[in-house]
């Protein structure tokens, strides 16, 4: 386990004798300041990688936290132990460098080897691309002075430790850029931990949302049990969380780029009747406040708008069911989602998806043996063959299967009855069975 506070001590000791050098210059504080960031951002499980060095191969910054190849996520900038933070903060050196940086990412990490702060916008500012953003309207929210936090014989002070996670943190999860979806999923996961964290230990008044879920899932609770109010609350928070996600996705596809995502669109888009309604009941004033969901959700709205949208389409690798993209990635998001939300929840009820390539091959390879070796000539298609998924996730095999009676149908040359024999098969012979709420809901 990472001890934060003699990765600090290590970095003050290491740049205070680097600073004492002649021959040194900002790039010999690179190394340390890599491995001091890595490291917070370890502990936290956040999942961007530092990469220094970017400015020698053109206007960049001298750090970044983010993507190594397309620089998503947060800028930093570095200068020698002389320079104010607030000085820096303020600068228009080098074709107003800062404010230029600033535009693009709407966050920026000064470090003055001393300590690090965290540059933002004005939230009554509207960035503009390729317009920087004037002193009057960057804000230094925080500096931590890394330095004077080490006393004798090299004792950190906790604060220090706290400060500097909380300054790593707030860029990456609350400012940053996201371009990857496994970053996403990360982010909204870790937002979400925090929301079931912040829920009251009574749950009482809510008593309506267990009757929700009970009429339209079959899912029960006992909240006076200790296990079954965490799973109550694991289950409301993370199908909160990817109802947003799920939303959003279907309202990418035909949103304009500079359109923002609203809750209220999550009413349009969604196309799981539970989880709209959950939407809904649960931003009710009362509830709302009972839950202190208000500013997660708000939260949550605010990452879905820093994604850039062109970037994450072109990088979503989530594989596709008949060429629908956003199928696959509401499907498949969630195995990433709920491991950086609950792991122990995860490795509980074992959460382990399987790969759409062997999802595939093993429904195939079953309606071939149906065919050849038990006489059903139309192996899935077939009225009497039942299928039984008892762990059904998200549902990728239900819908490998449903392809394949499709594609059985069609080679029969009755498509025109497809419909009425899906339907069919999924109401009386096609059965699933999932215990989360989420995916169930999904599936």
């Amino acid at each position: 386990m990472l001890n934060l506070a003699e990765i600090i001590s290590d970095y003050v000791g290491e740049t205070r004798k680097l600073e004492t050098l002649p021959s040194s210059t900002e790039t010999s504080f690179y190394p340390d300041l890599k491995a001091l960031l890595s490291a917070v951002l370890k502990s936290e499980r956040l999942p961007f990688d530092v990469i220094t060095g970017t400015s020698e191969s053109g206007d960049m910054p001298d750090f970044v936290l983010g993507d190594s190849s397309l620089f998503v996520g947060v800028y930093g900038e570095v200068k020698r132990a002389d320079t104010a933070l607030s000085a820096l903060a303020g600068s228009t050196e080098q074709n107003d460098q800062i404010g230029r940086y600033l535009s693009q990412t709407g966050v920026v990490l000064l470090c003055n080897v001393r300590g690090i702060g965290l540059l933002t916008c004005d939230p009554s500012f509207q960035r503009e691309p390729g317009k920087p953003v004037p002193p009057d309207k960057r804000v230094l929210e925080k500096i931590v002075d890394l330095w004077s936090s080490v006393s004798g014989k090299q004792k950190v002070d906790p604060v220090a430790v706290e400060d500097l996670v909380a300054v790593v943190t707030r860029a990456v999860t609350d400012l940053a850029r996201i371009g990857l979806p496994a970053d996403l999923a990360k982010i909204l996961a870790r937002q979400a931990r925090e929301a079931k964290a912040a829920m009251p230990d009574d749950l009482a008044p809510v008593k309506p949302l267990l009757d929700d879920y009970r009429q339209a899932l079959g899912l029960a609770f006992d909240v006076d049990d200790e296990k079954g109010a965490r799973f109550f609350r694991s289950s409301l928070v993370q199908s909160i969380f990817y109802a947003l996600f799920a939303a959003w996705i279907l309202w990418d596809k035909e949103a304009a780029t500079n359109d923002s995502f609203e809750v209220e669109h999550a009413h349009q888009y969604l196309p799981i009747p539970f989880l709209d309604a959950l939407l809904h009941d649960i931003r009710h004033p009362t509830r709302m406040r009972h839950l202190g969901l208000e500013a997660h959700l708000a939260r949550a709205i605010k990452t879905l708008n820093r994604i850039d949208r062109p970037l994450f389409r072109s990088r979503m690798s989530f594989p596709t069911i008949d060429g629908q993209t956003t199928i696959a990635a509401i499907t498949y998001f969630y195995e990433p989602f709920l491991e950086a939300f609950d792991p122990q929840l995860r490795e509980e009820l074992g959460v382990w998806y399987t790969p759409p390539e062997i999802v595939r091959y093993q429904v195939q390879r079953v309606h071939y043996l149906l065919k050849t070796e038990l006489g059903r000539s139309r192996g899935l298609a077939d009225s009497d063959v039942v299928v039984l998924d008892p762990c059904c996730g998200t549902g990728a095999y239900l819908l490998e299967a449903a392809r394949c009676i499709a594609a059985e149908l069609k080679r029969e040359g009755d498509e025109s009855s497809l419909g009425l024999e899906l339907a069919r098969a999924f109401h009386e012979r096609v059965i699933g069975f999932e215990i989360l709420a989420a995916p169930f809901a999904i599936a």
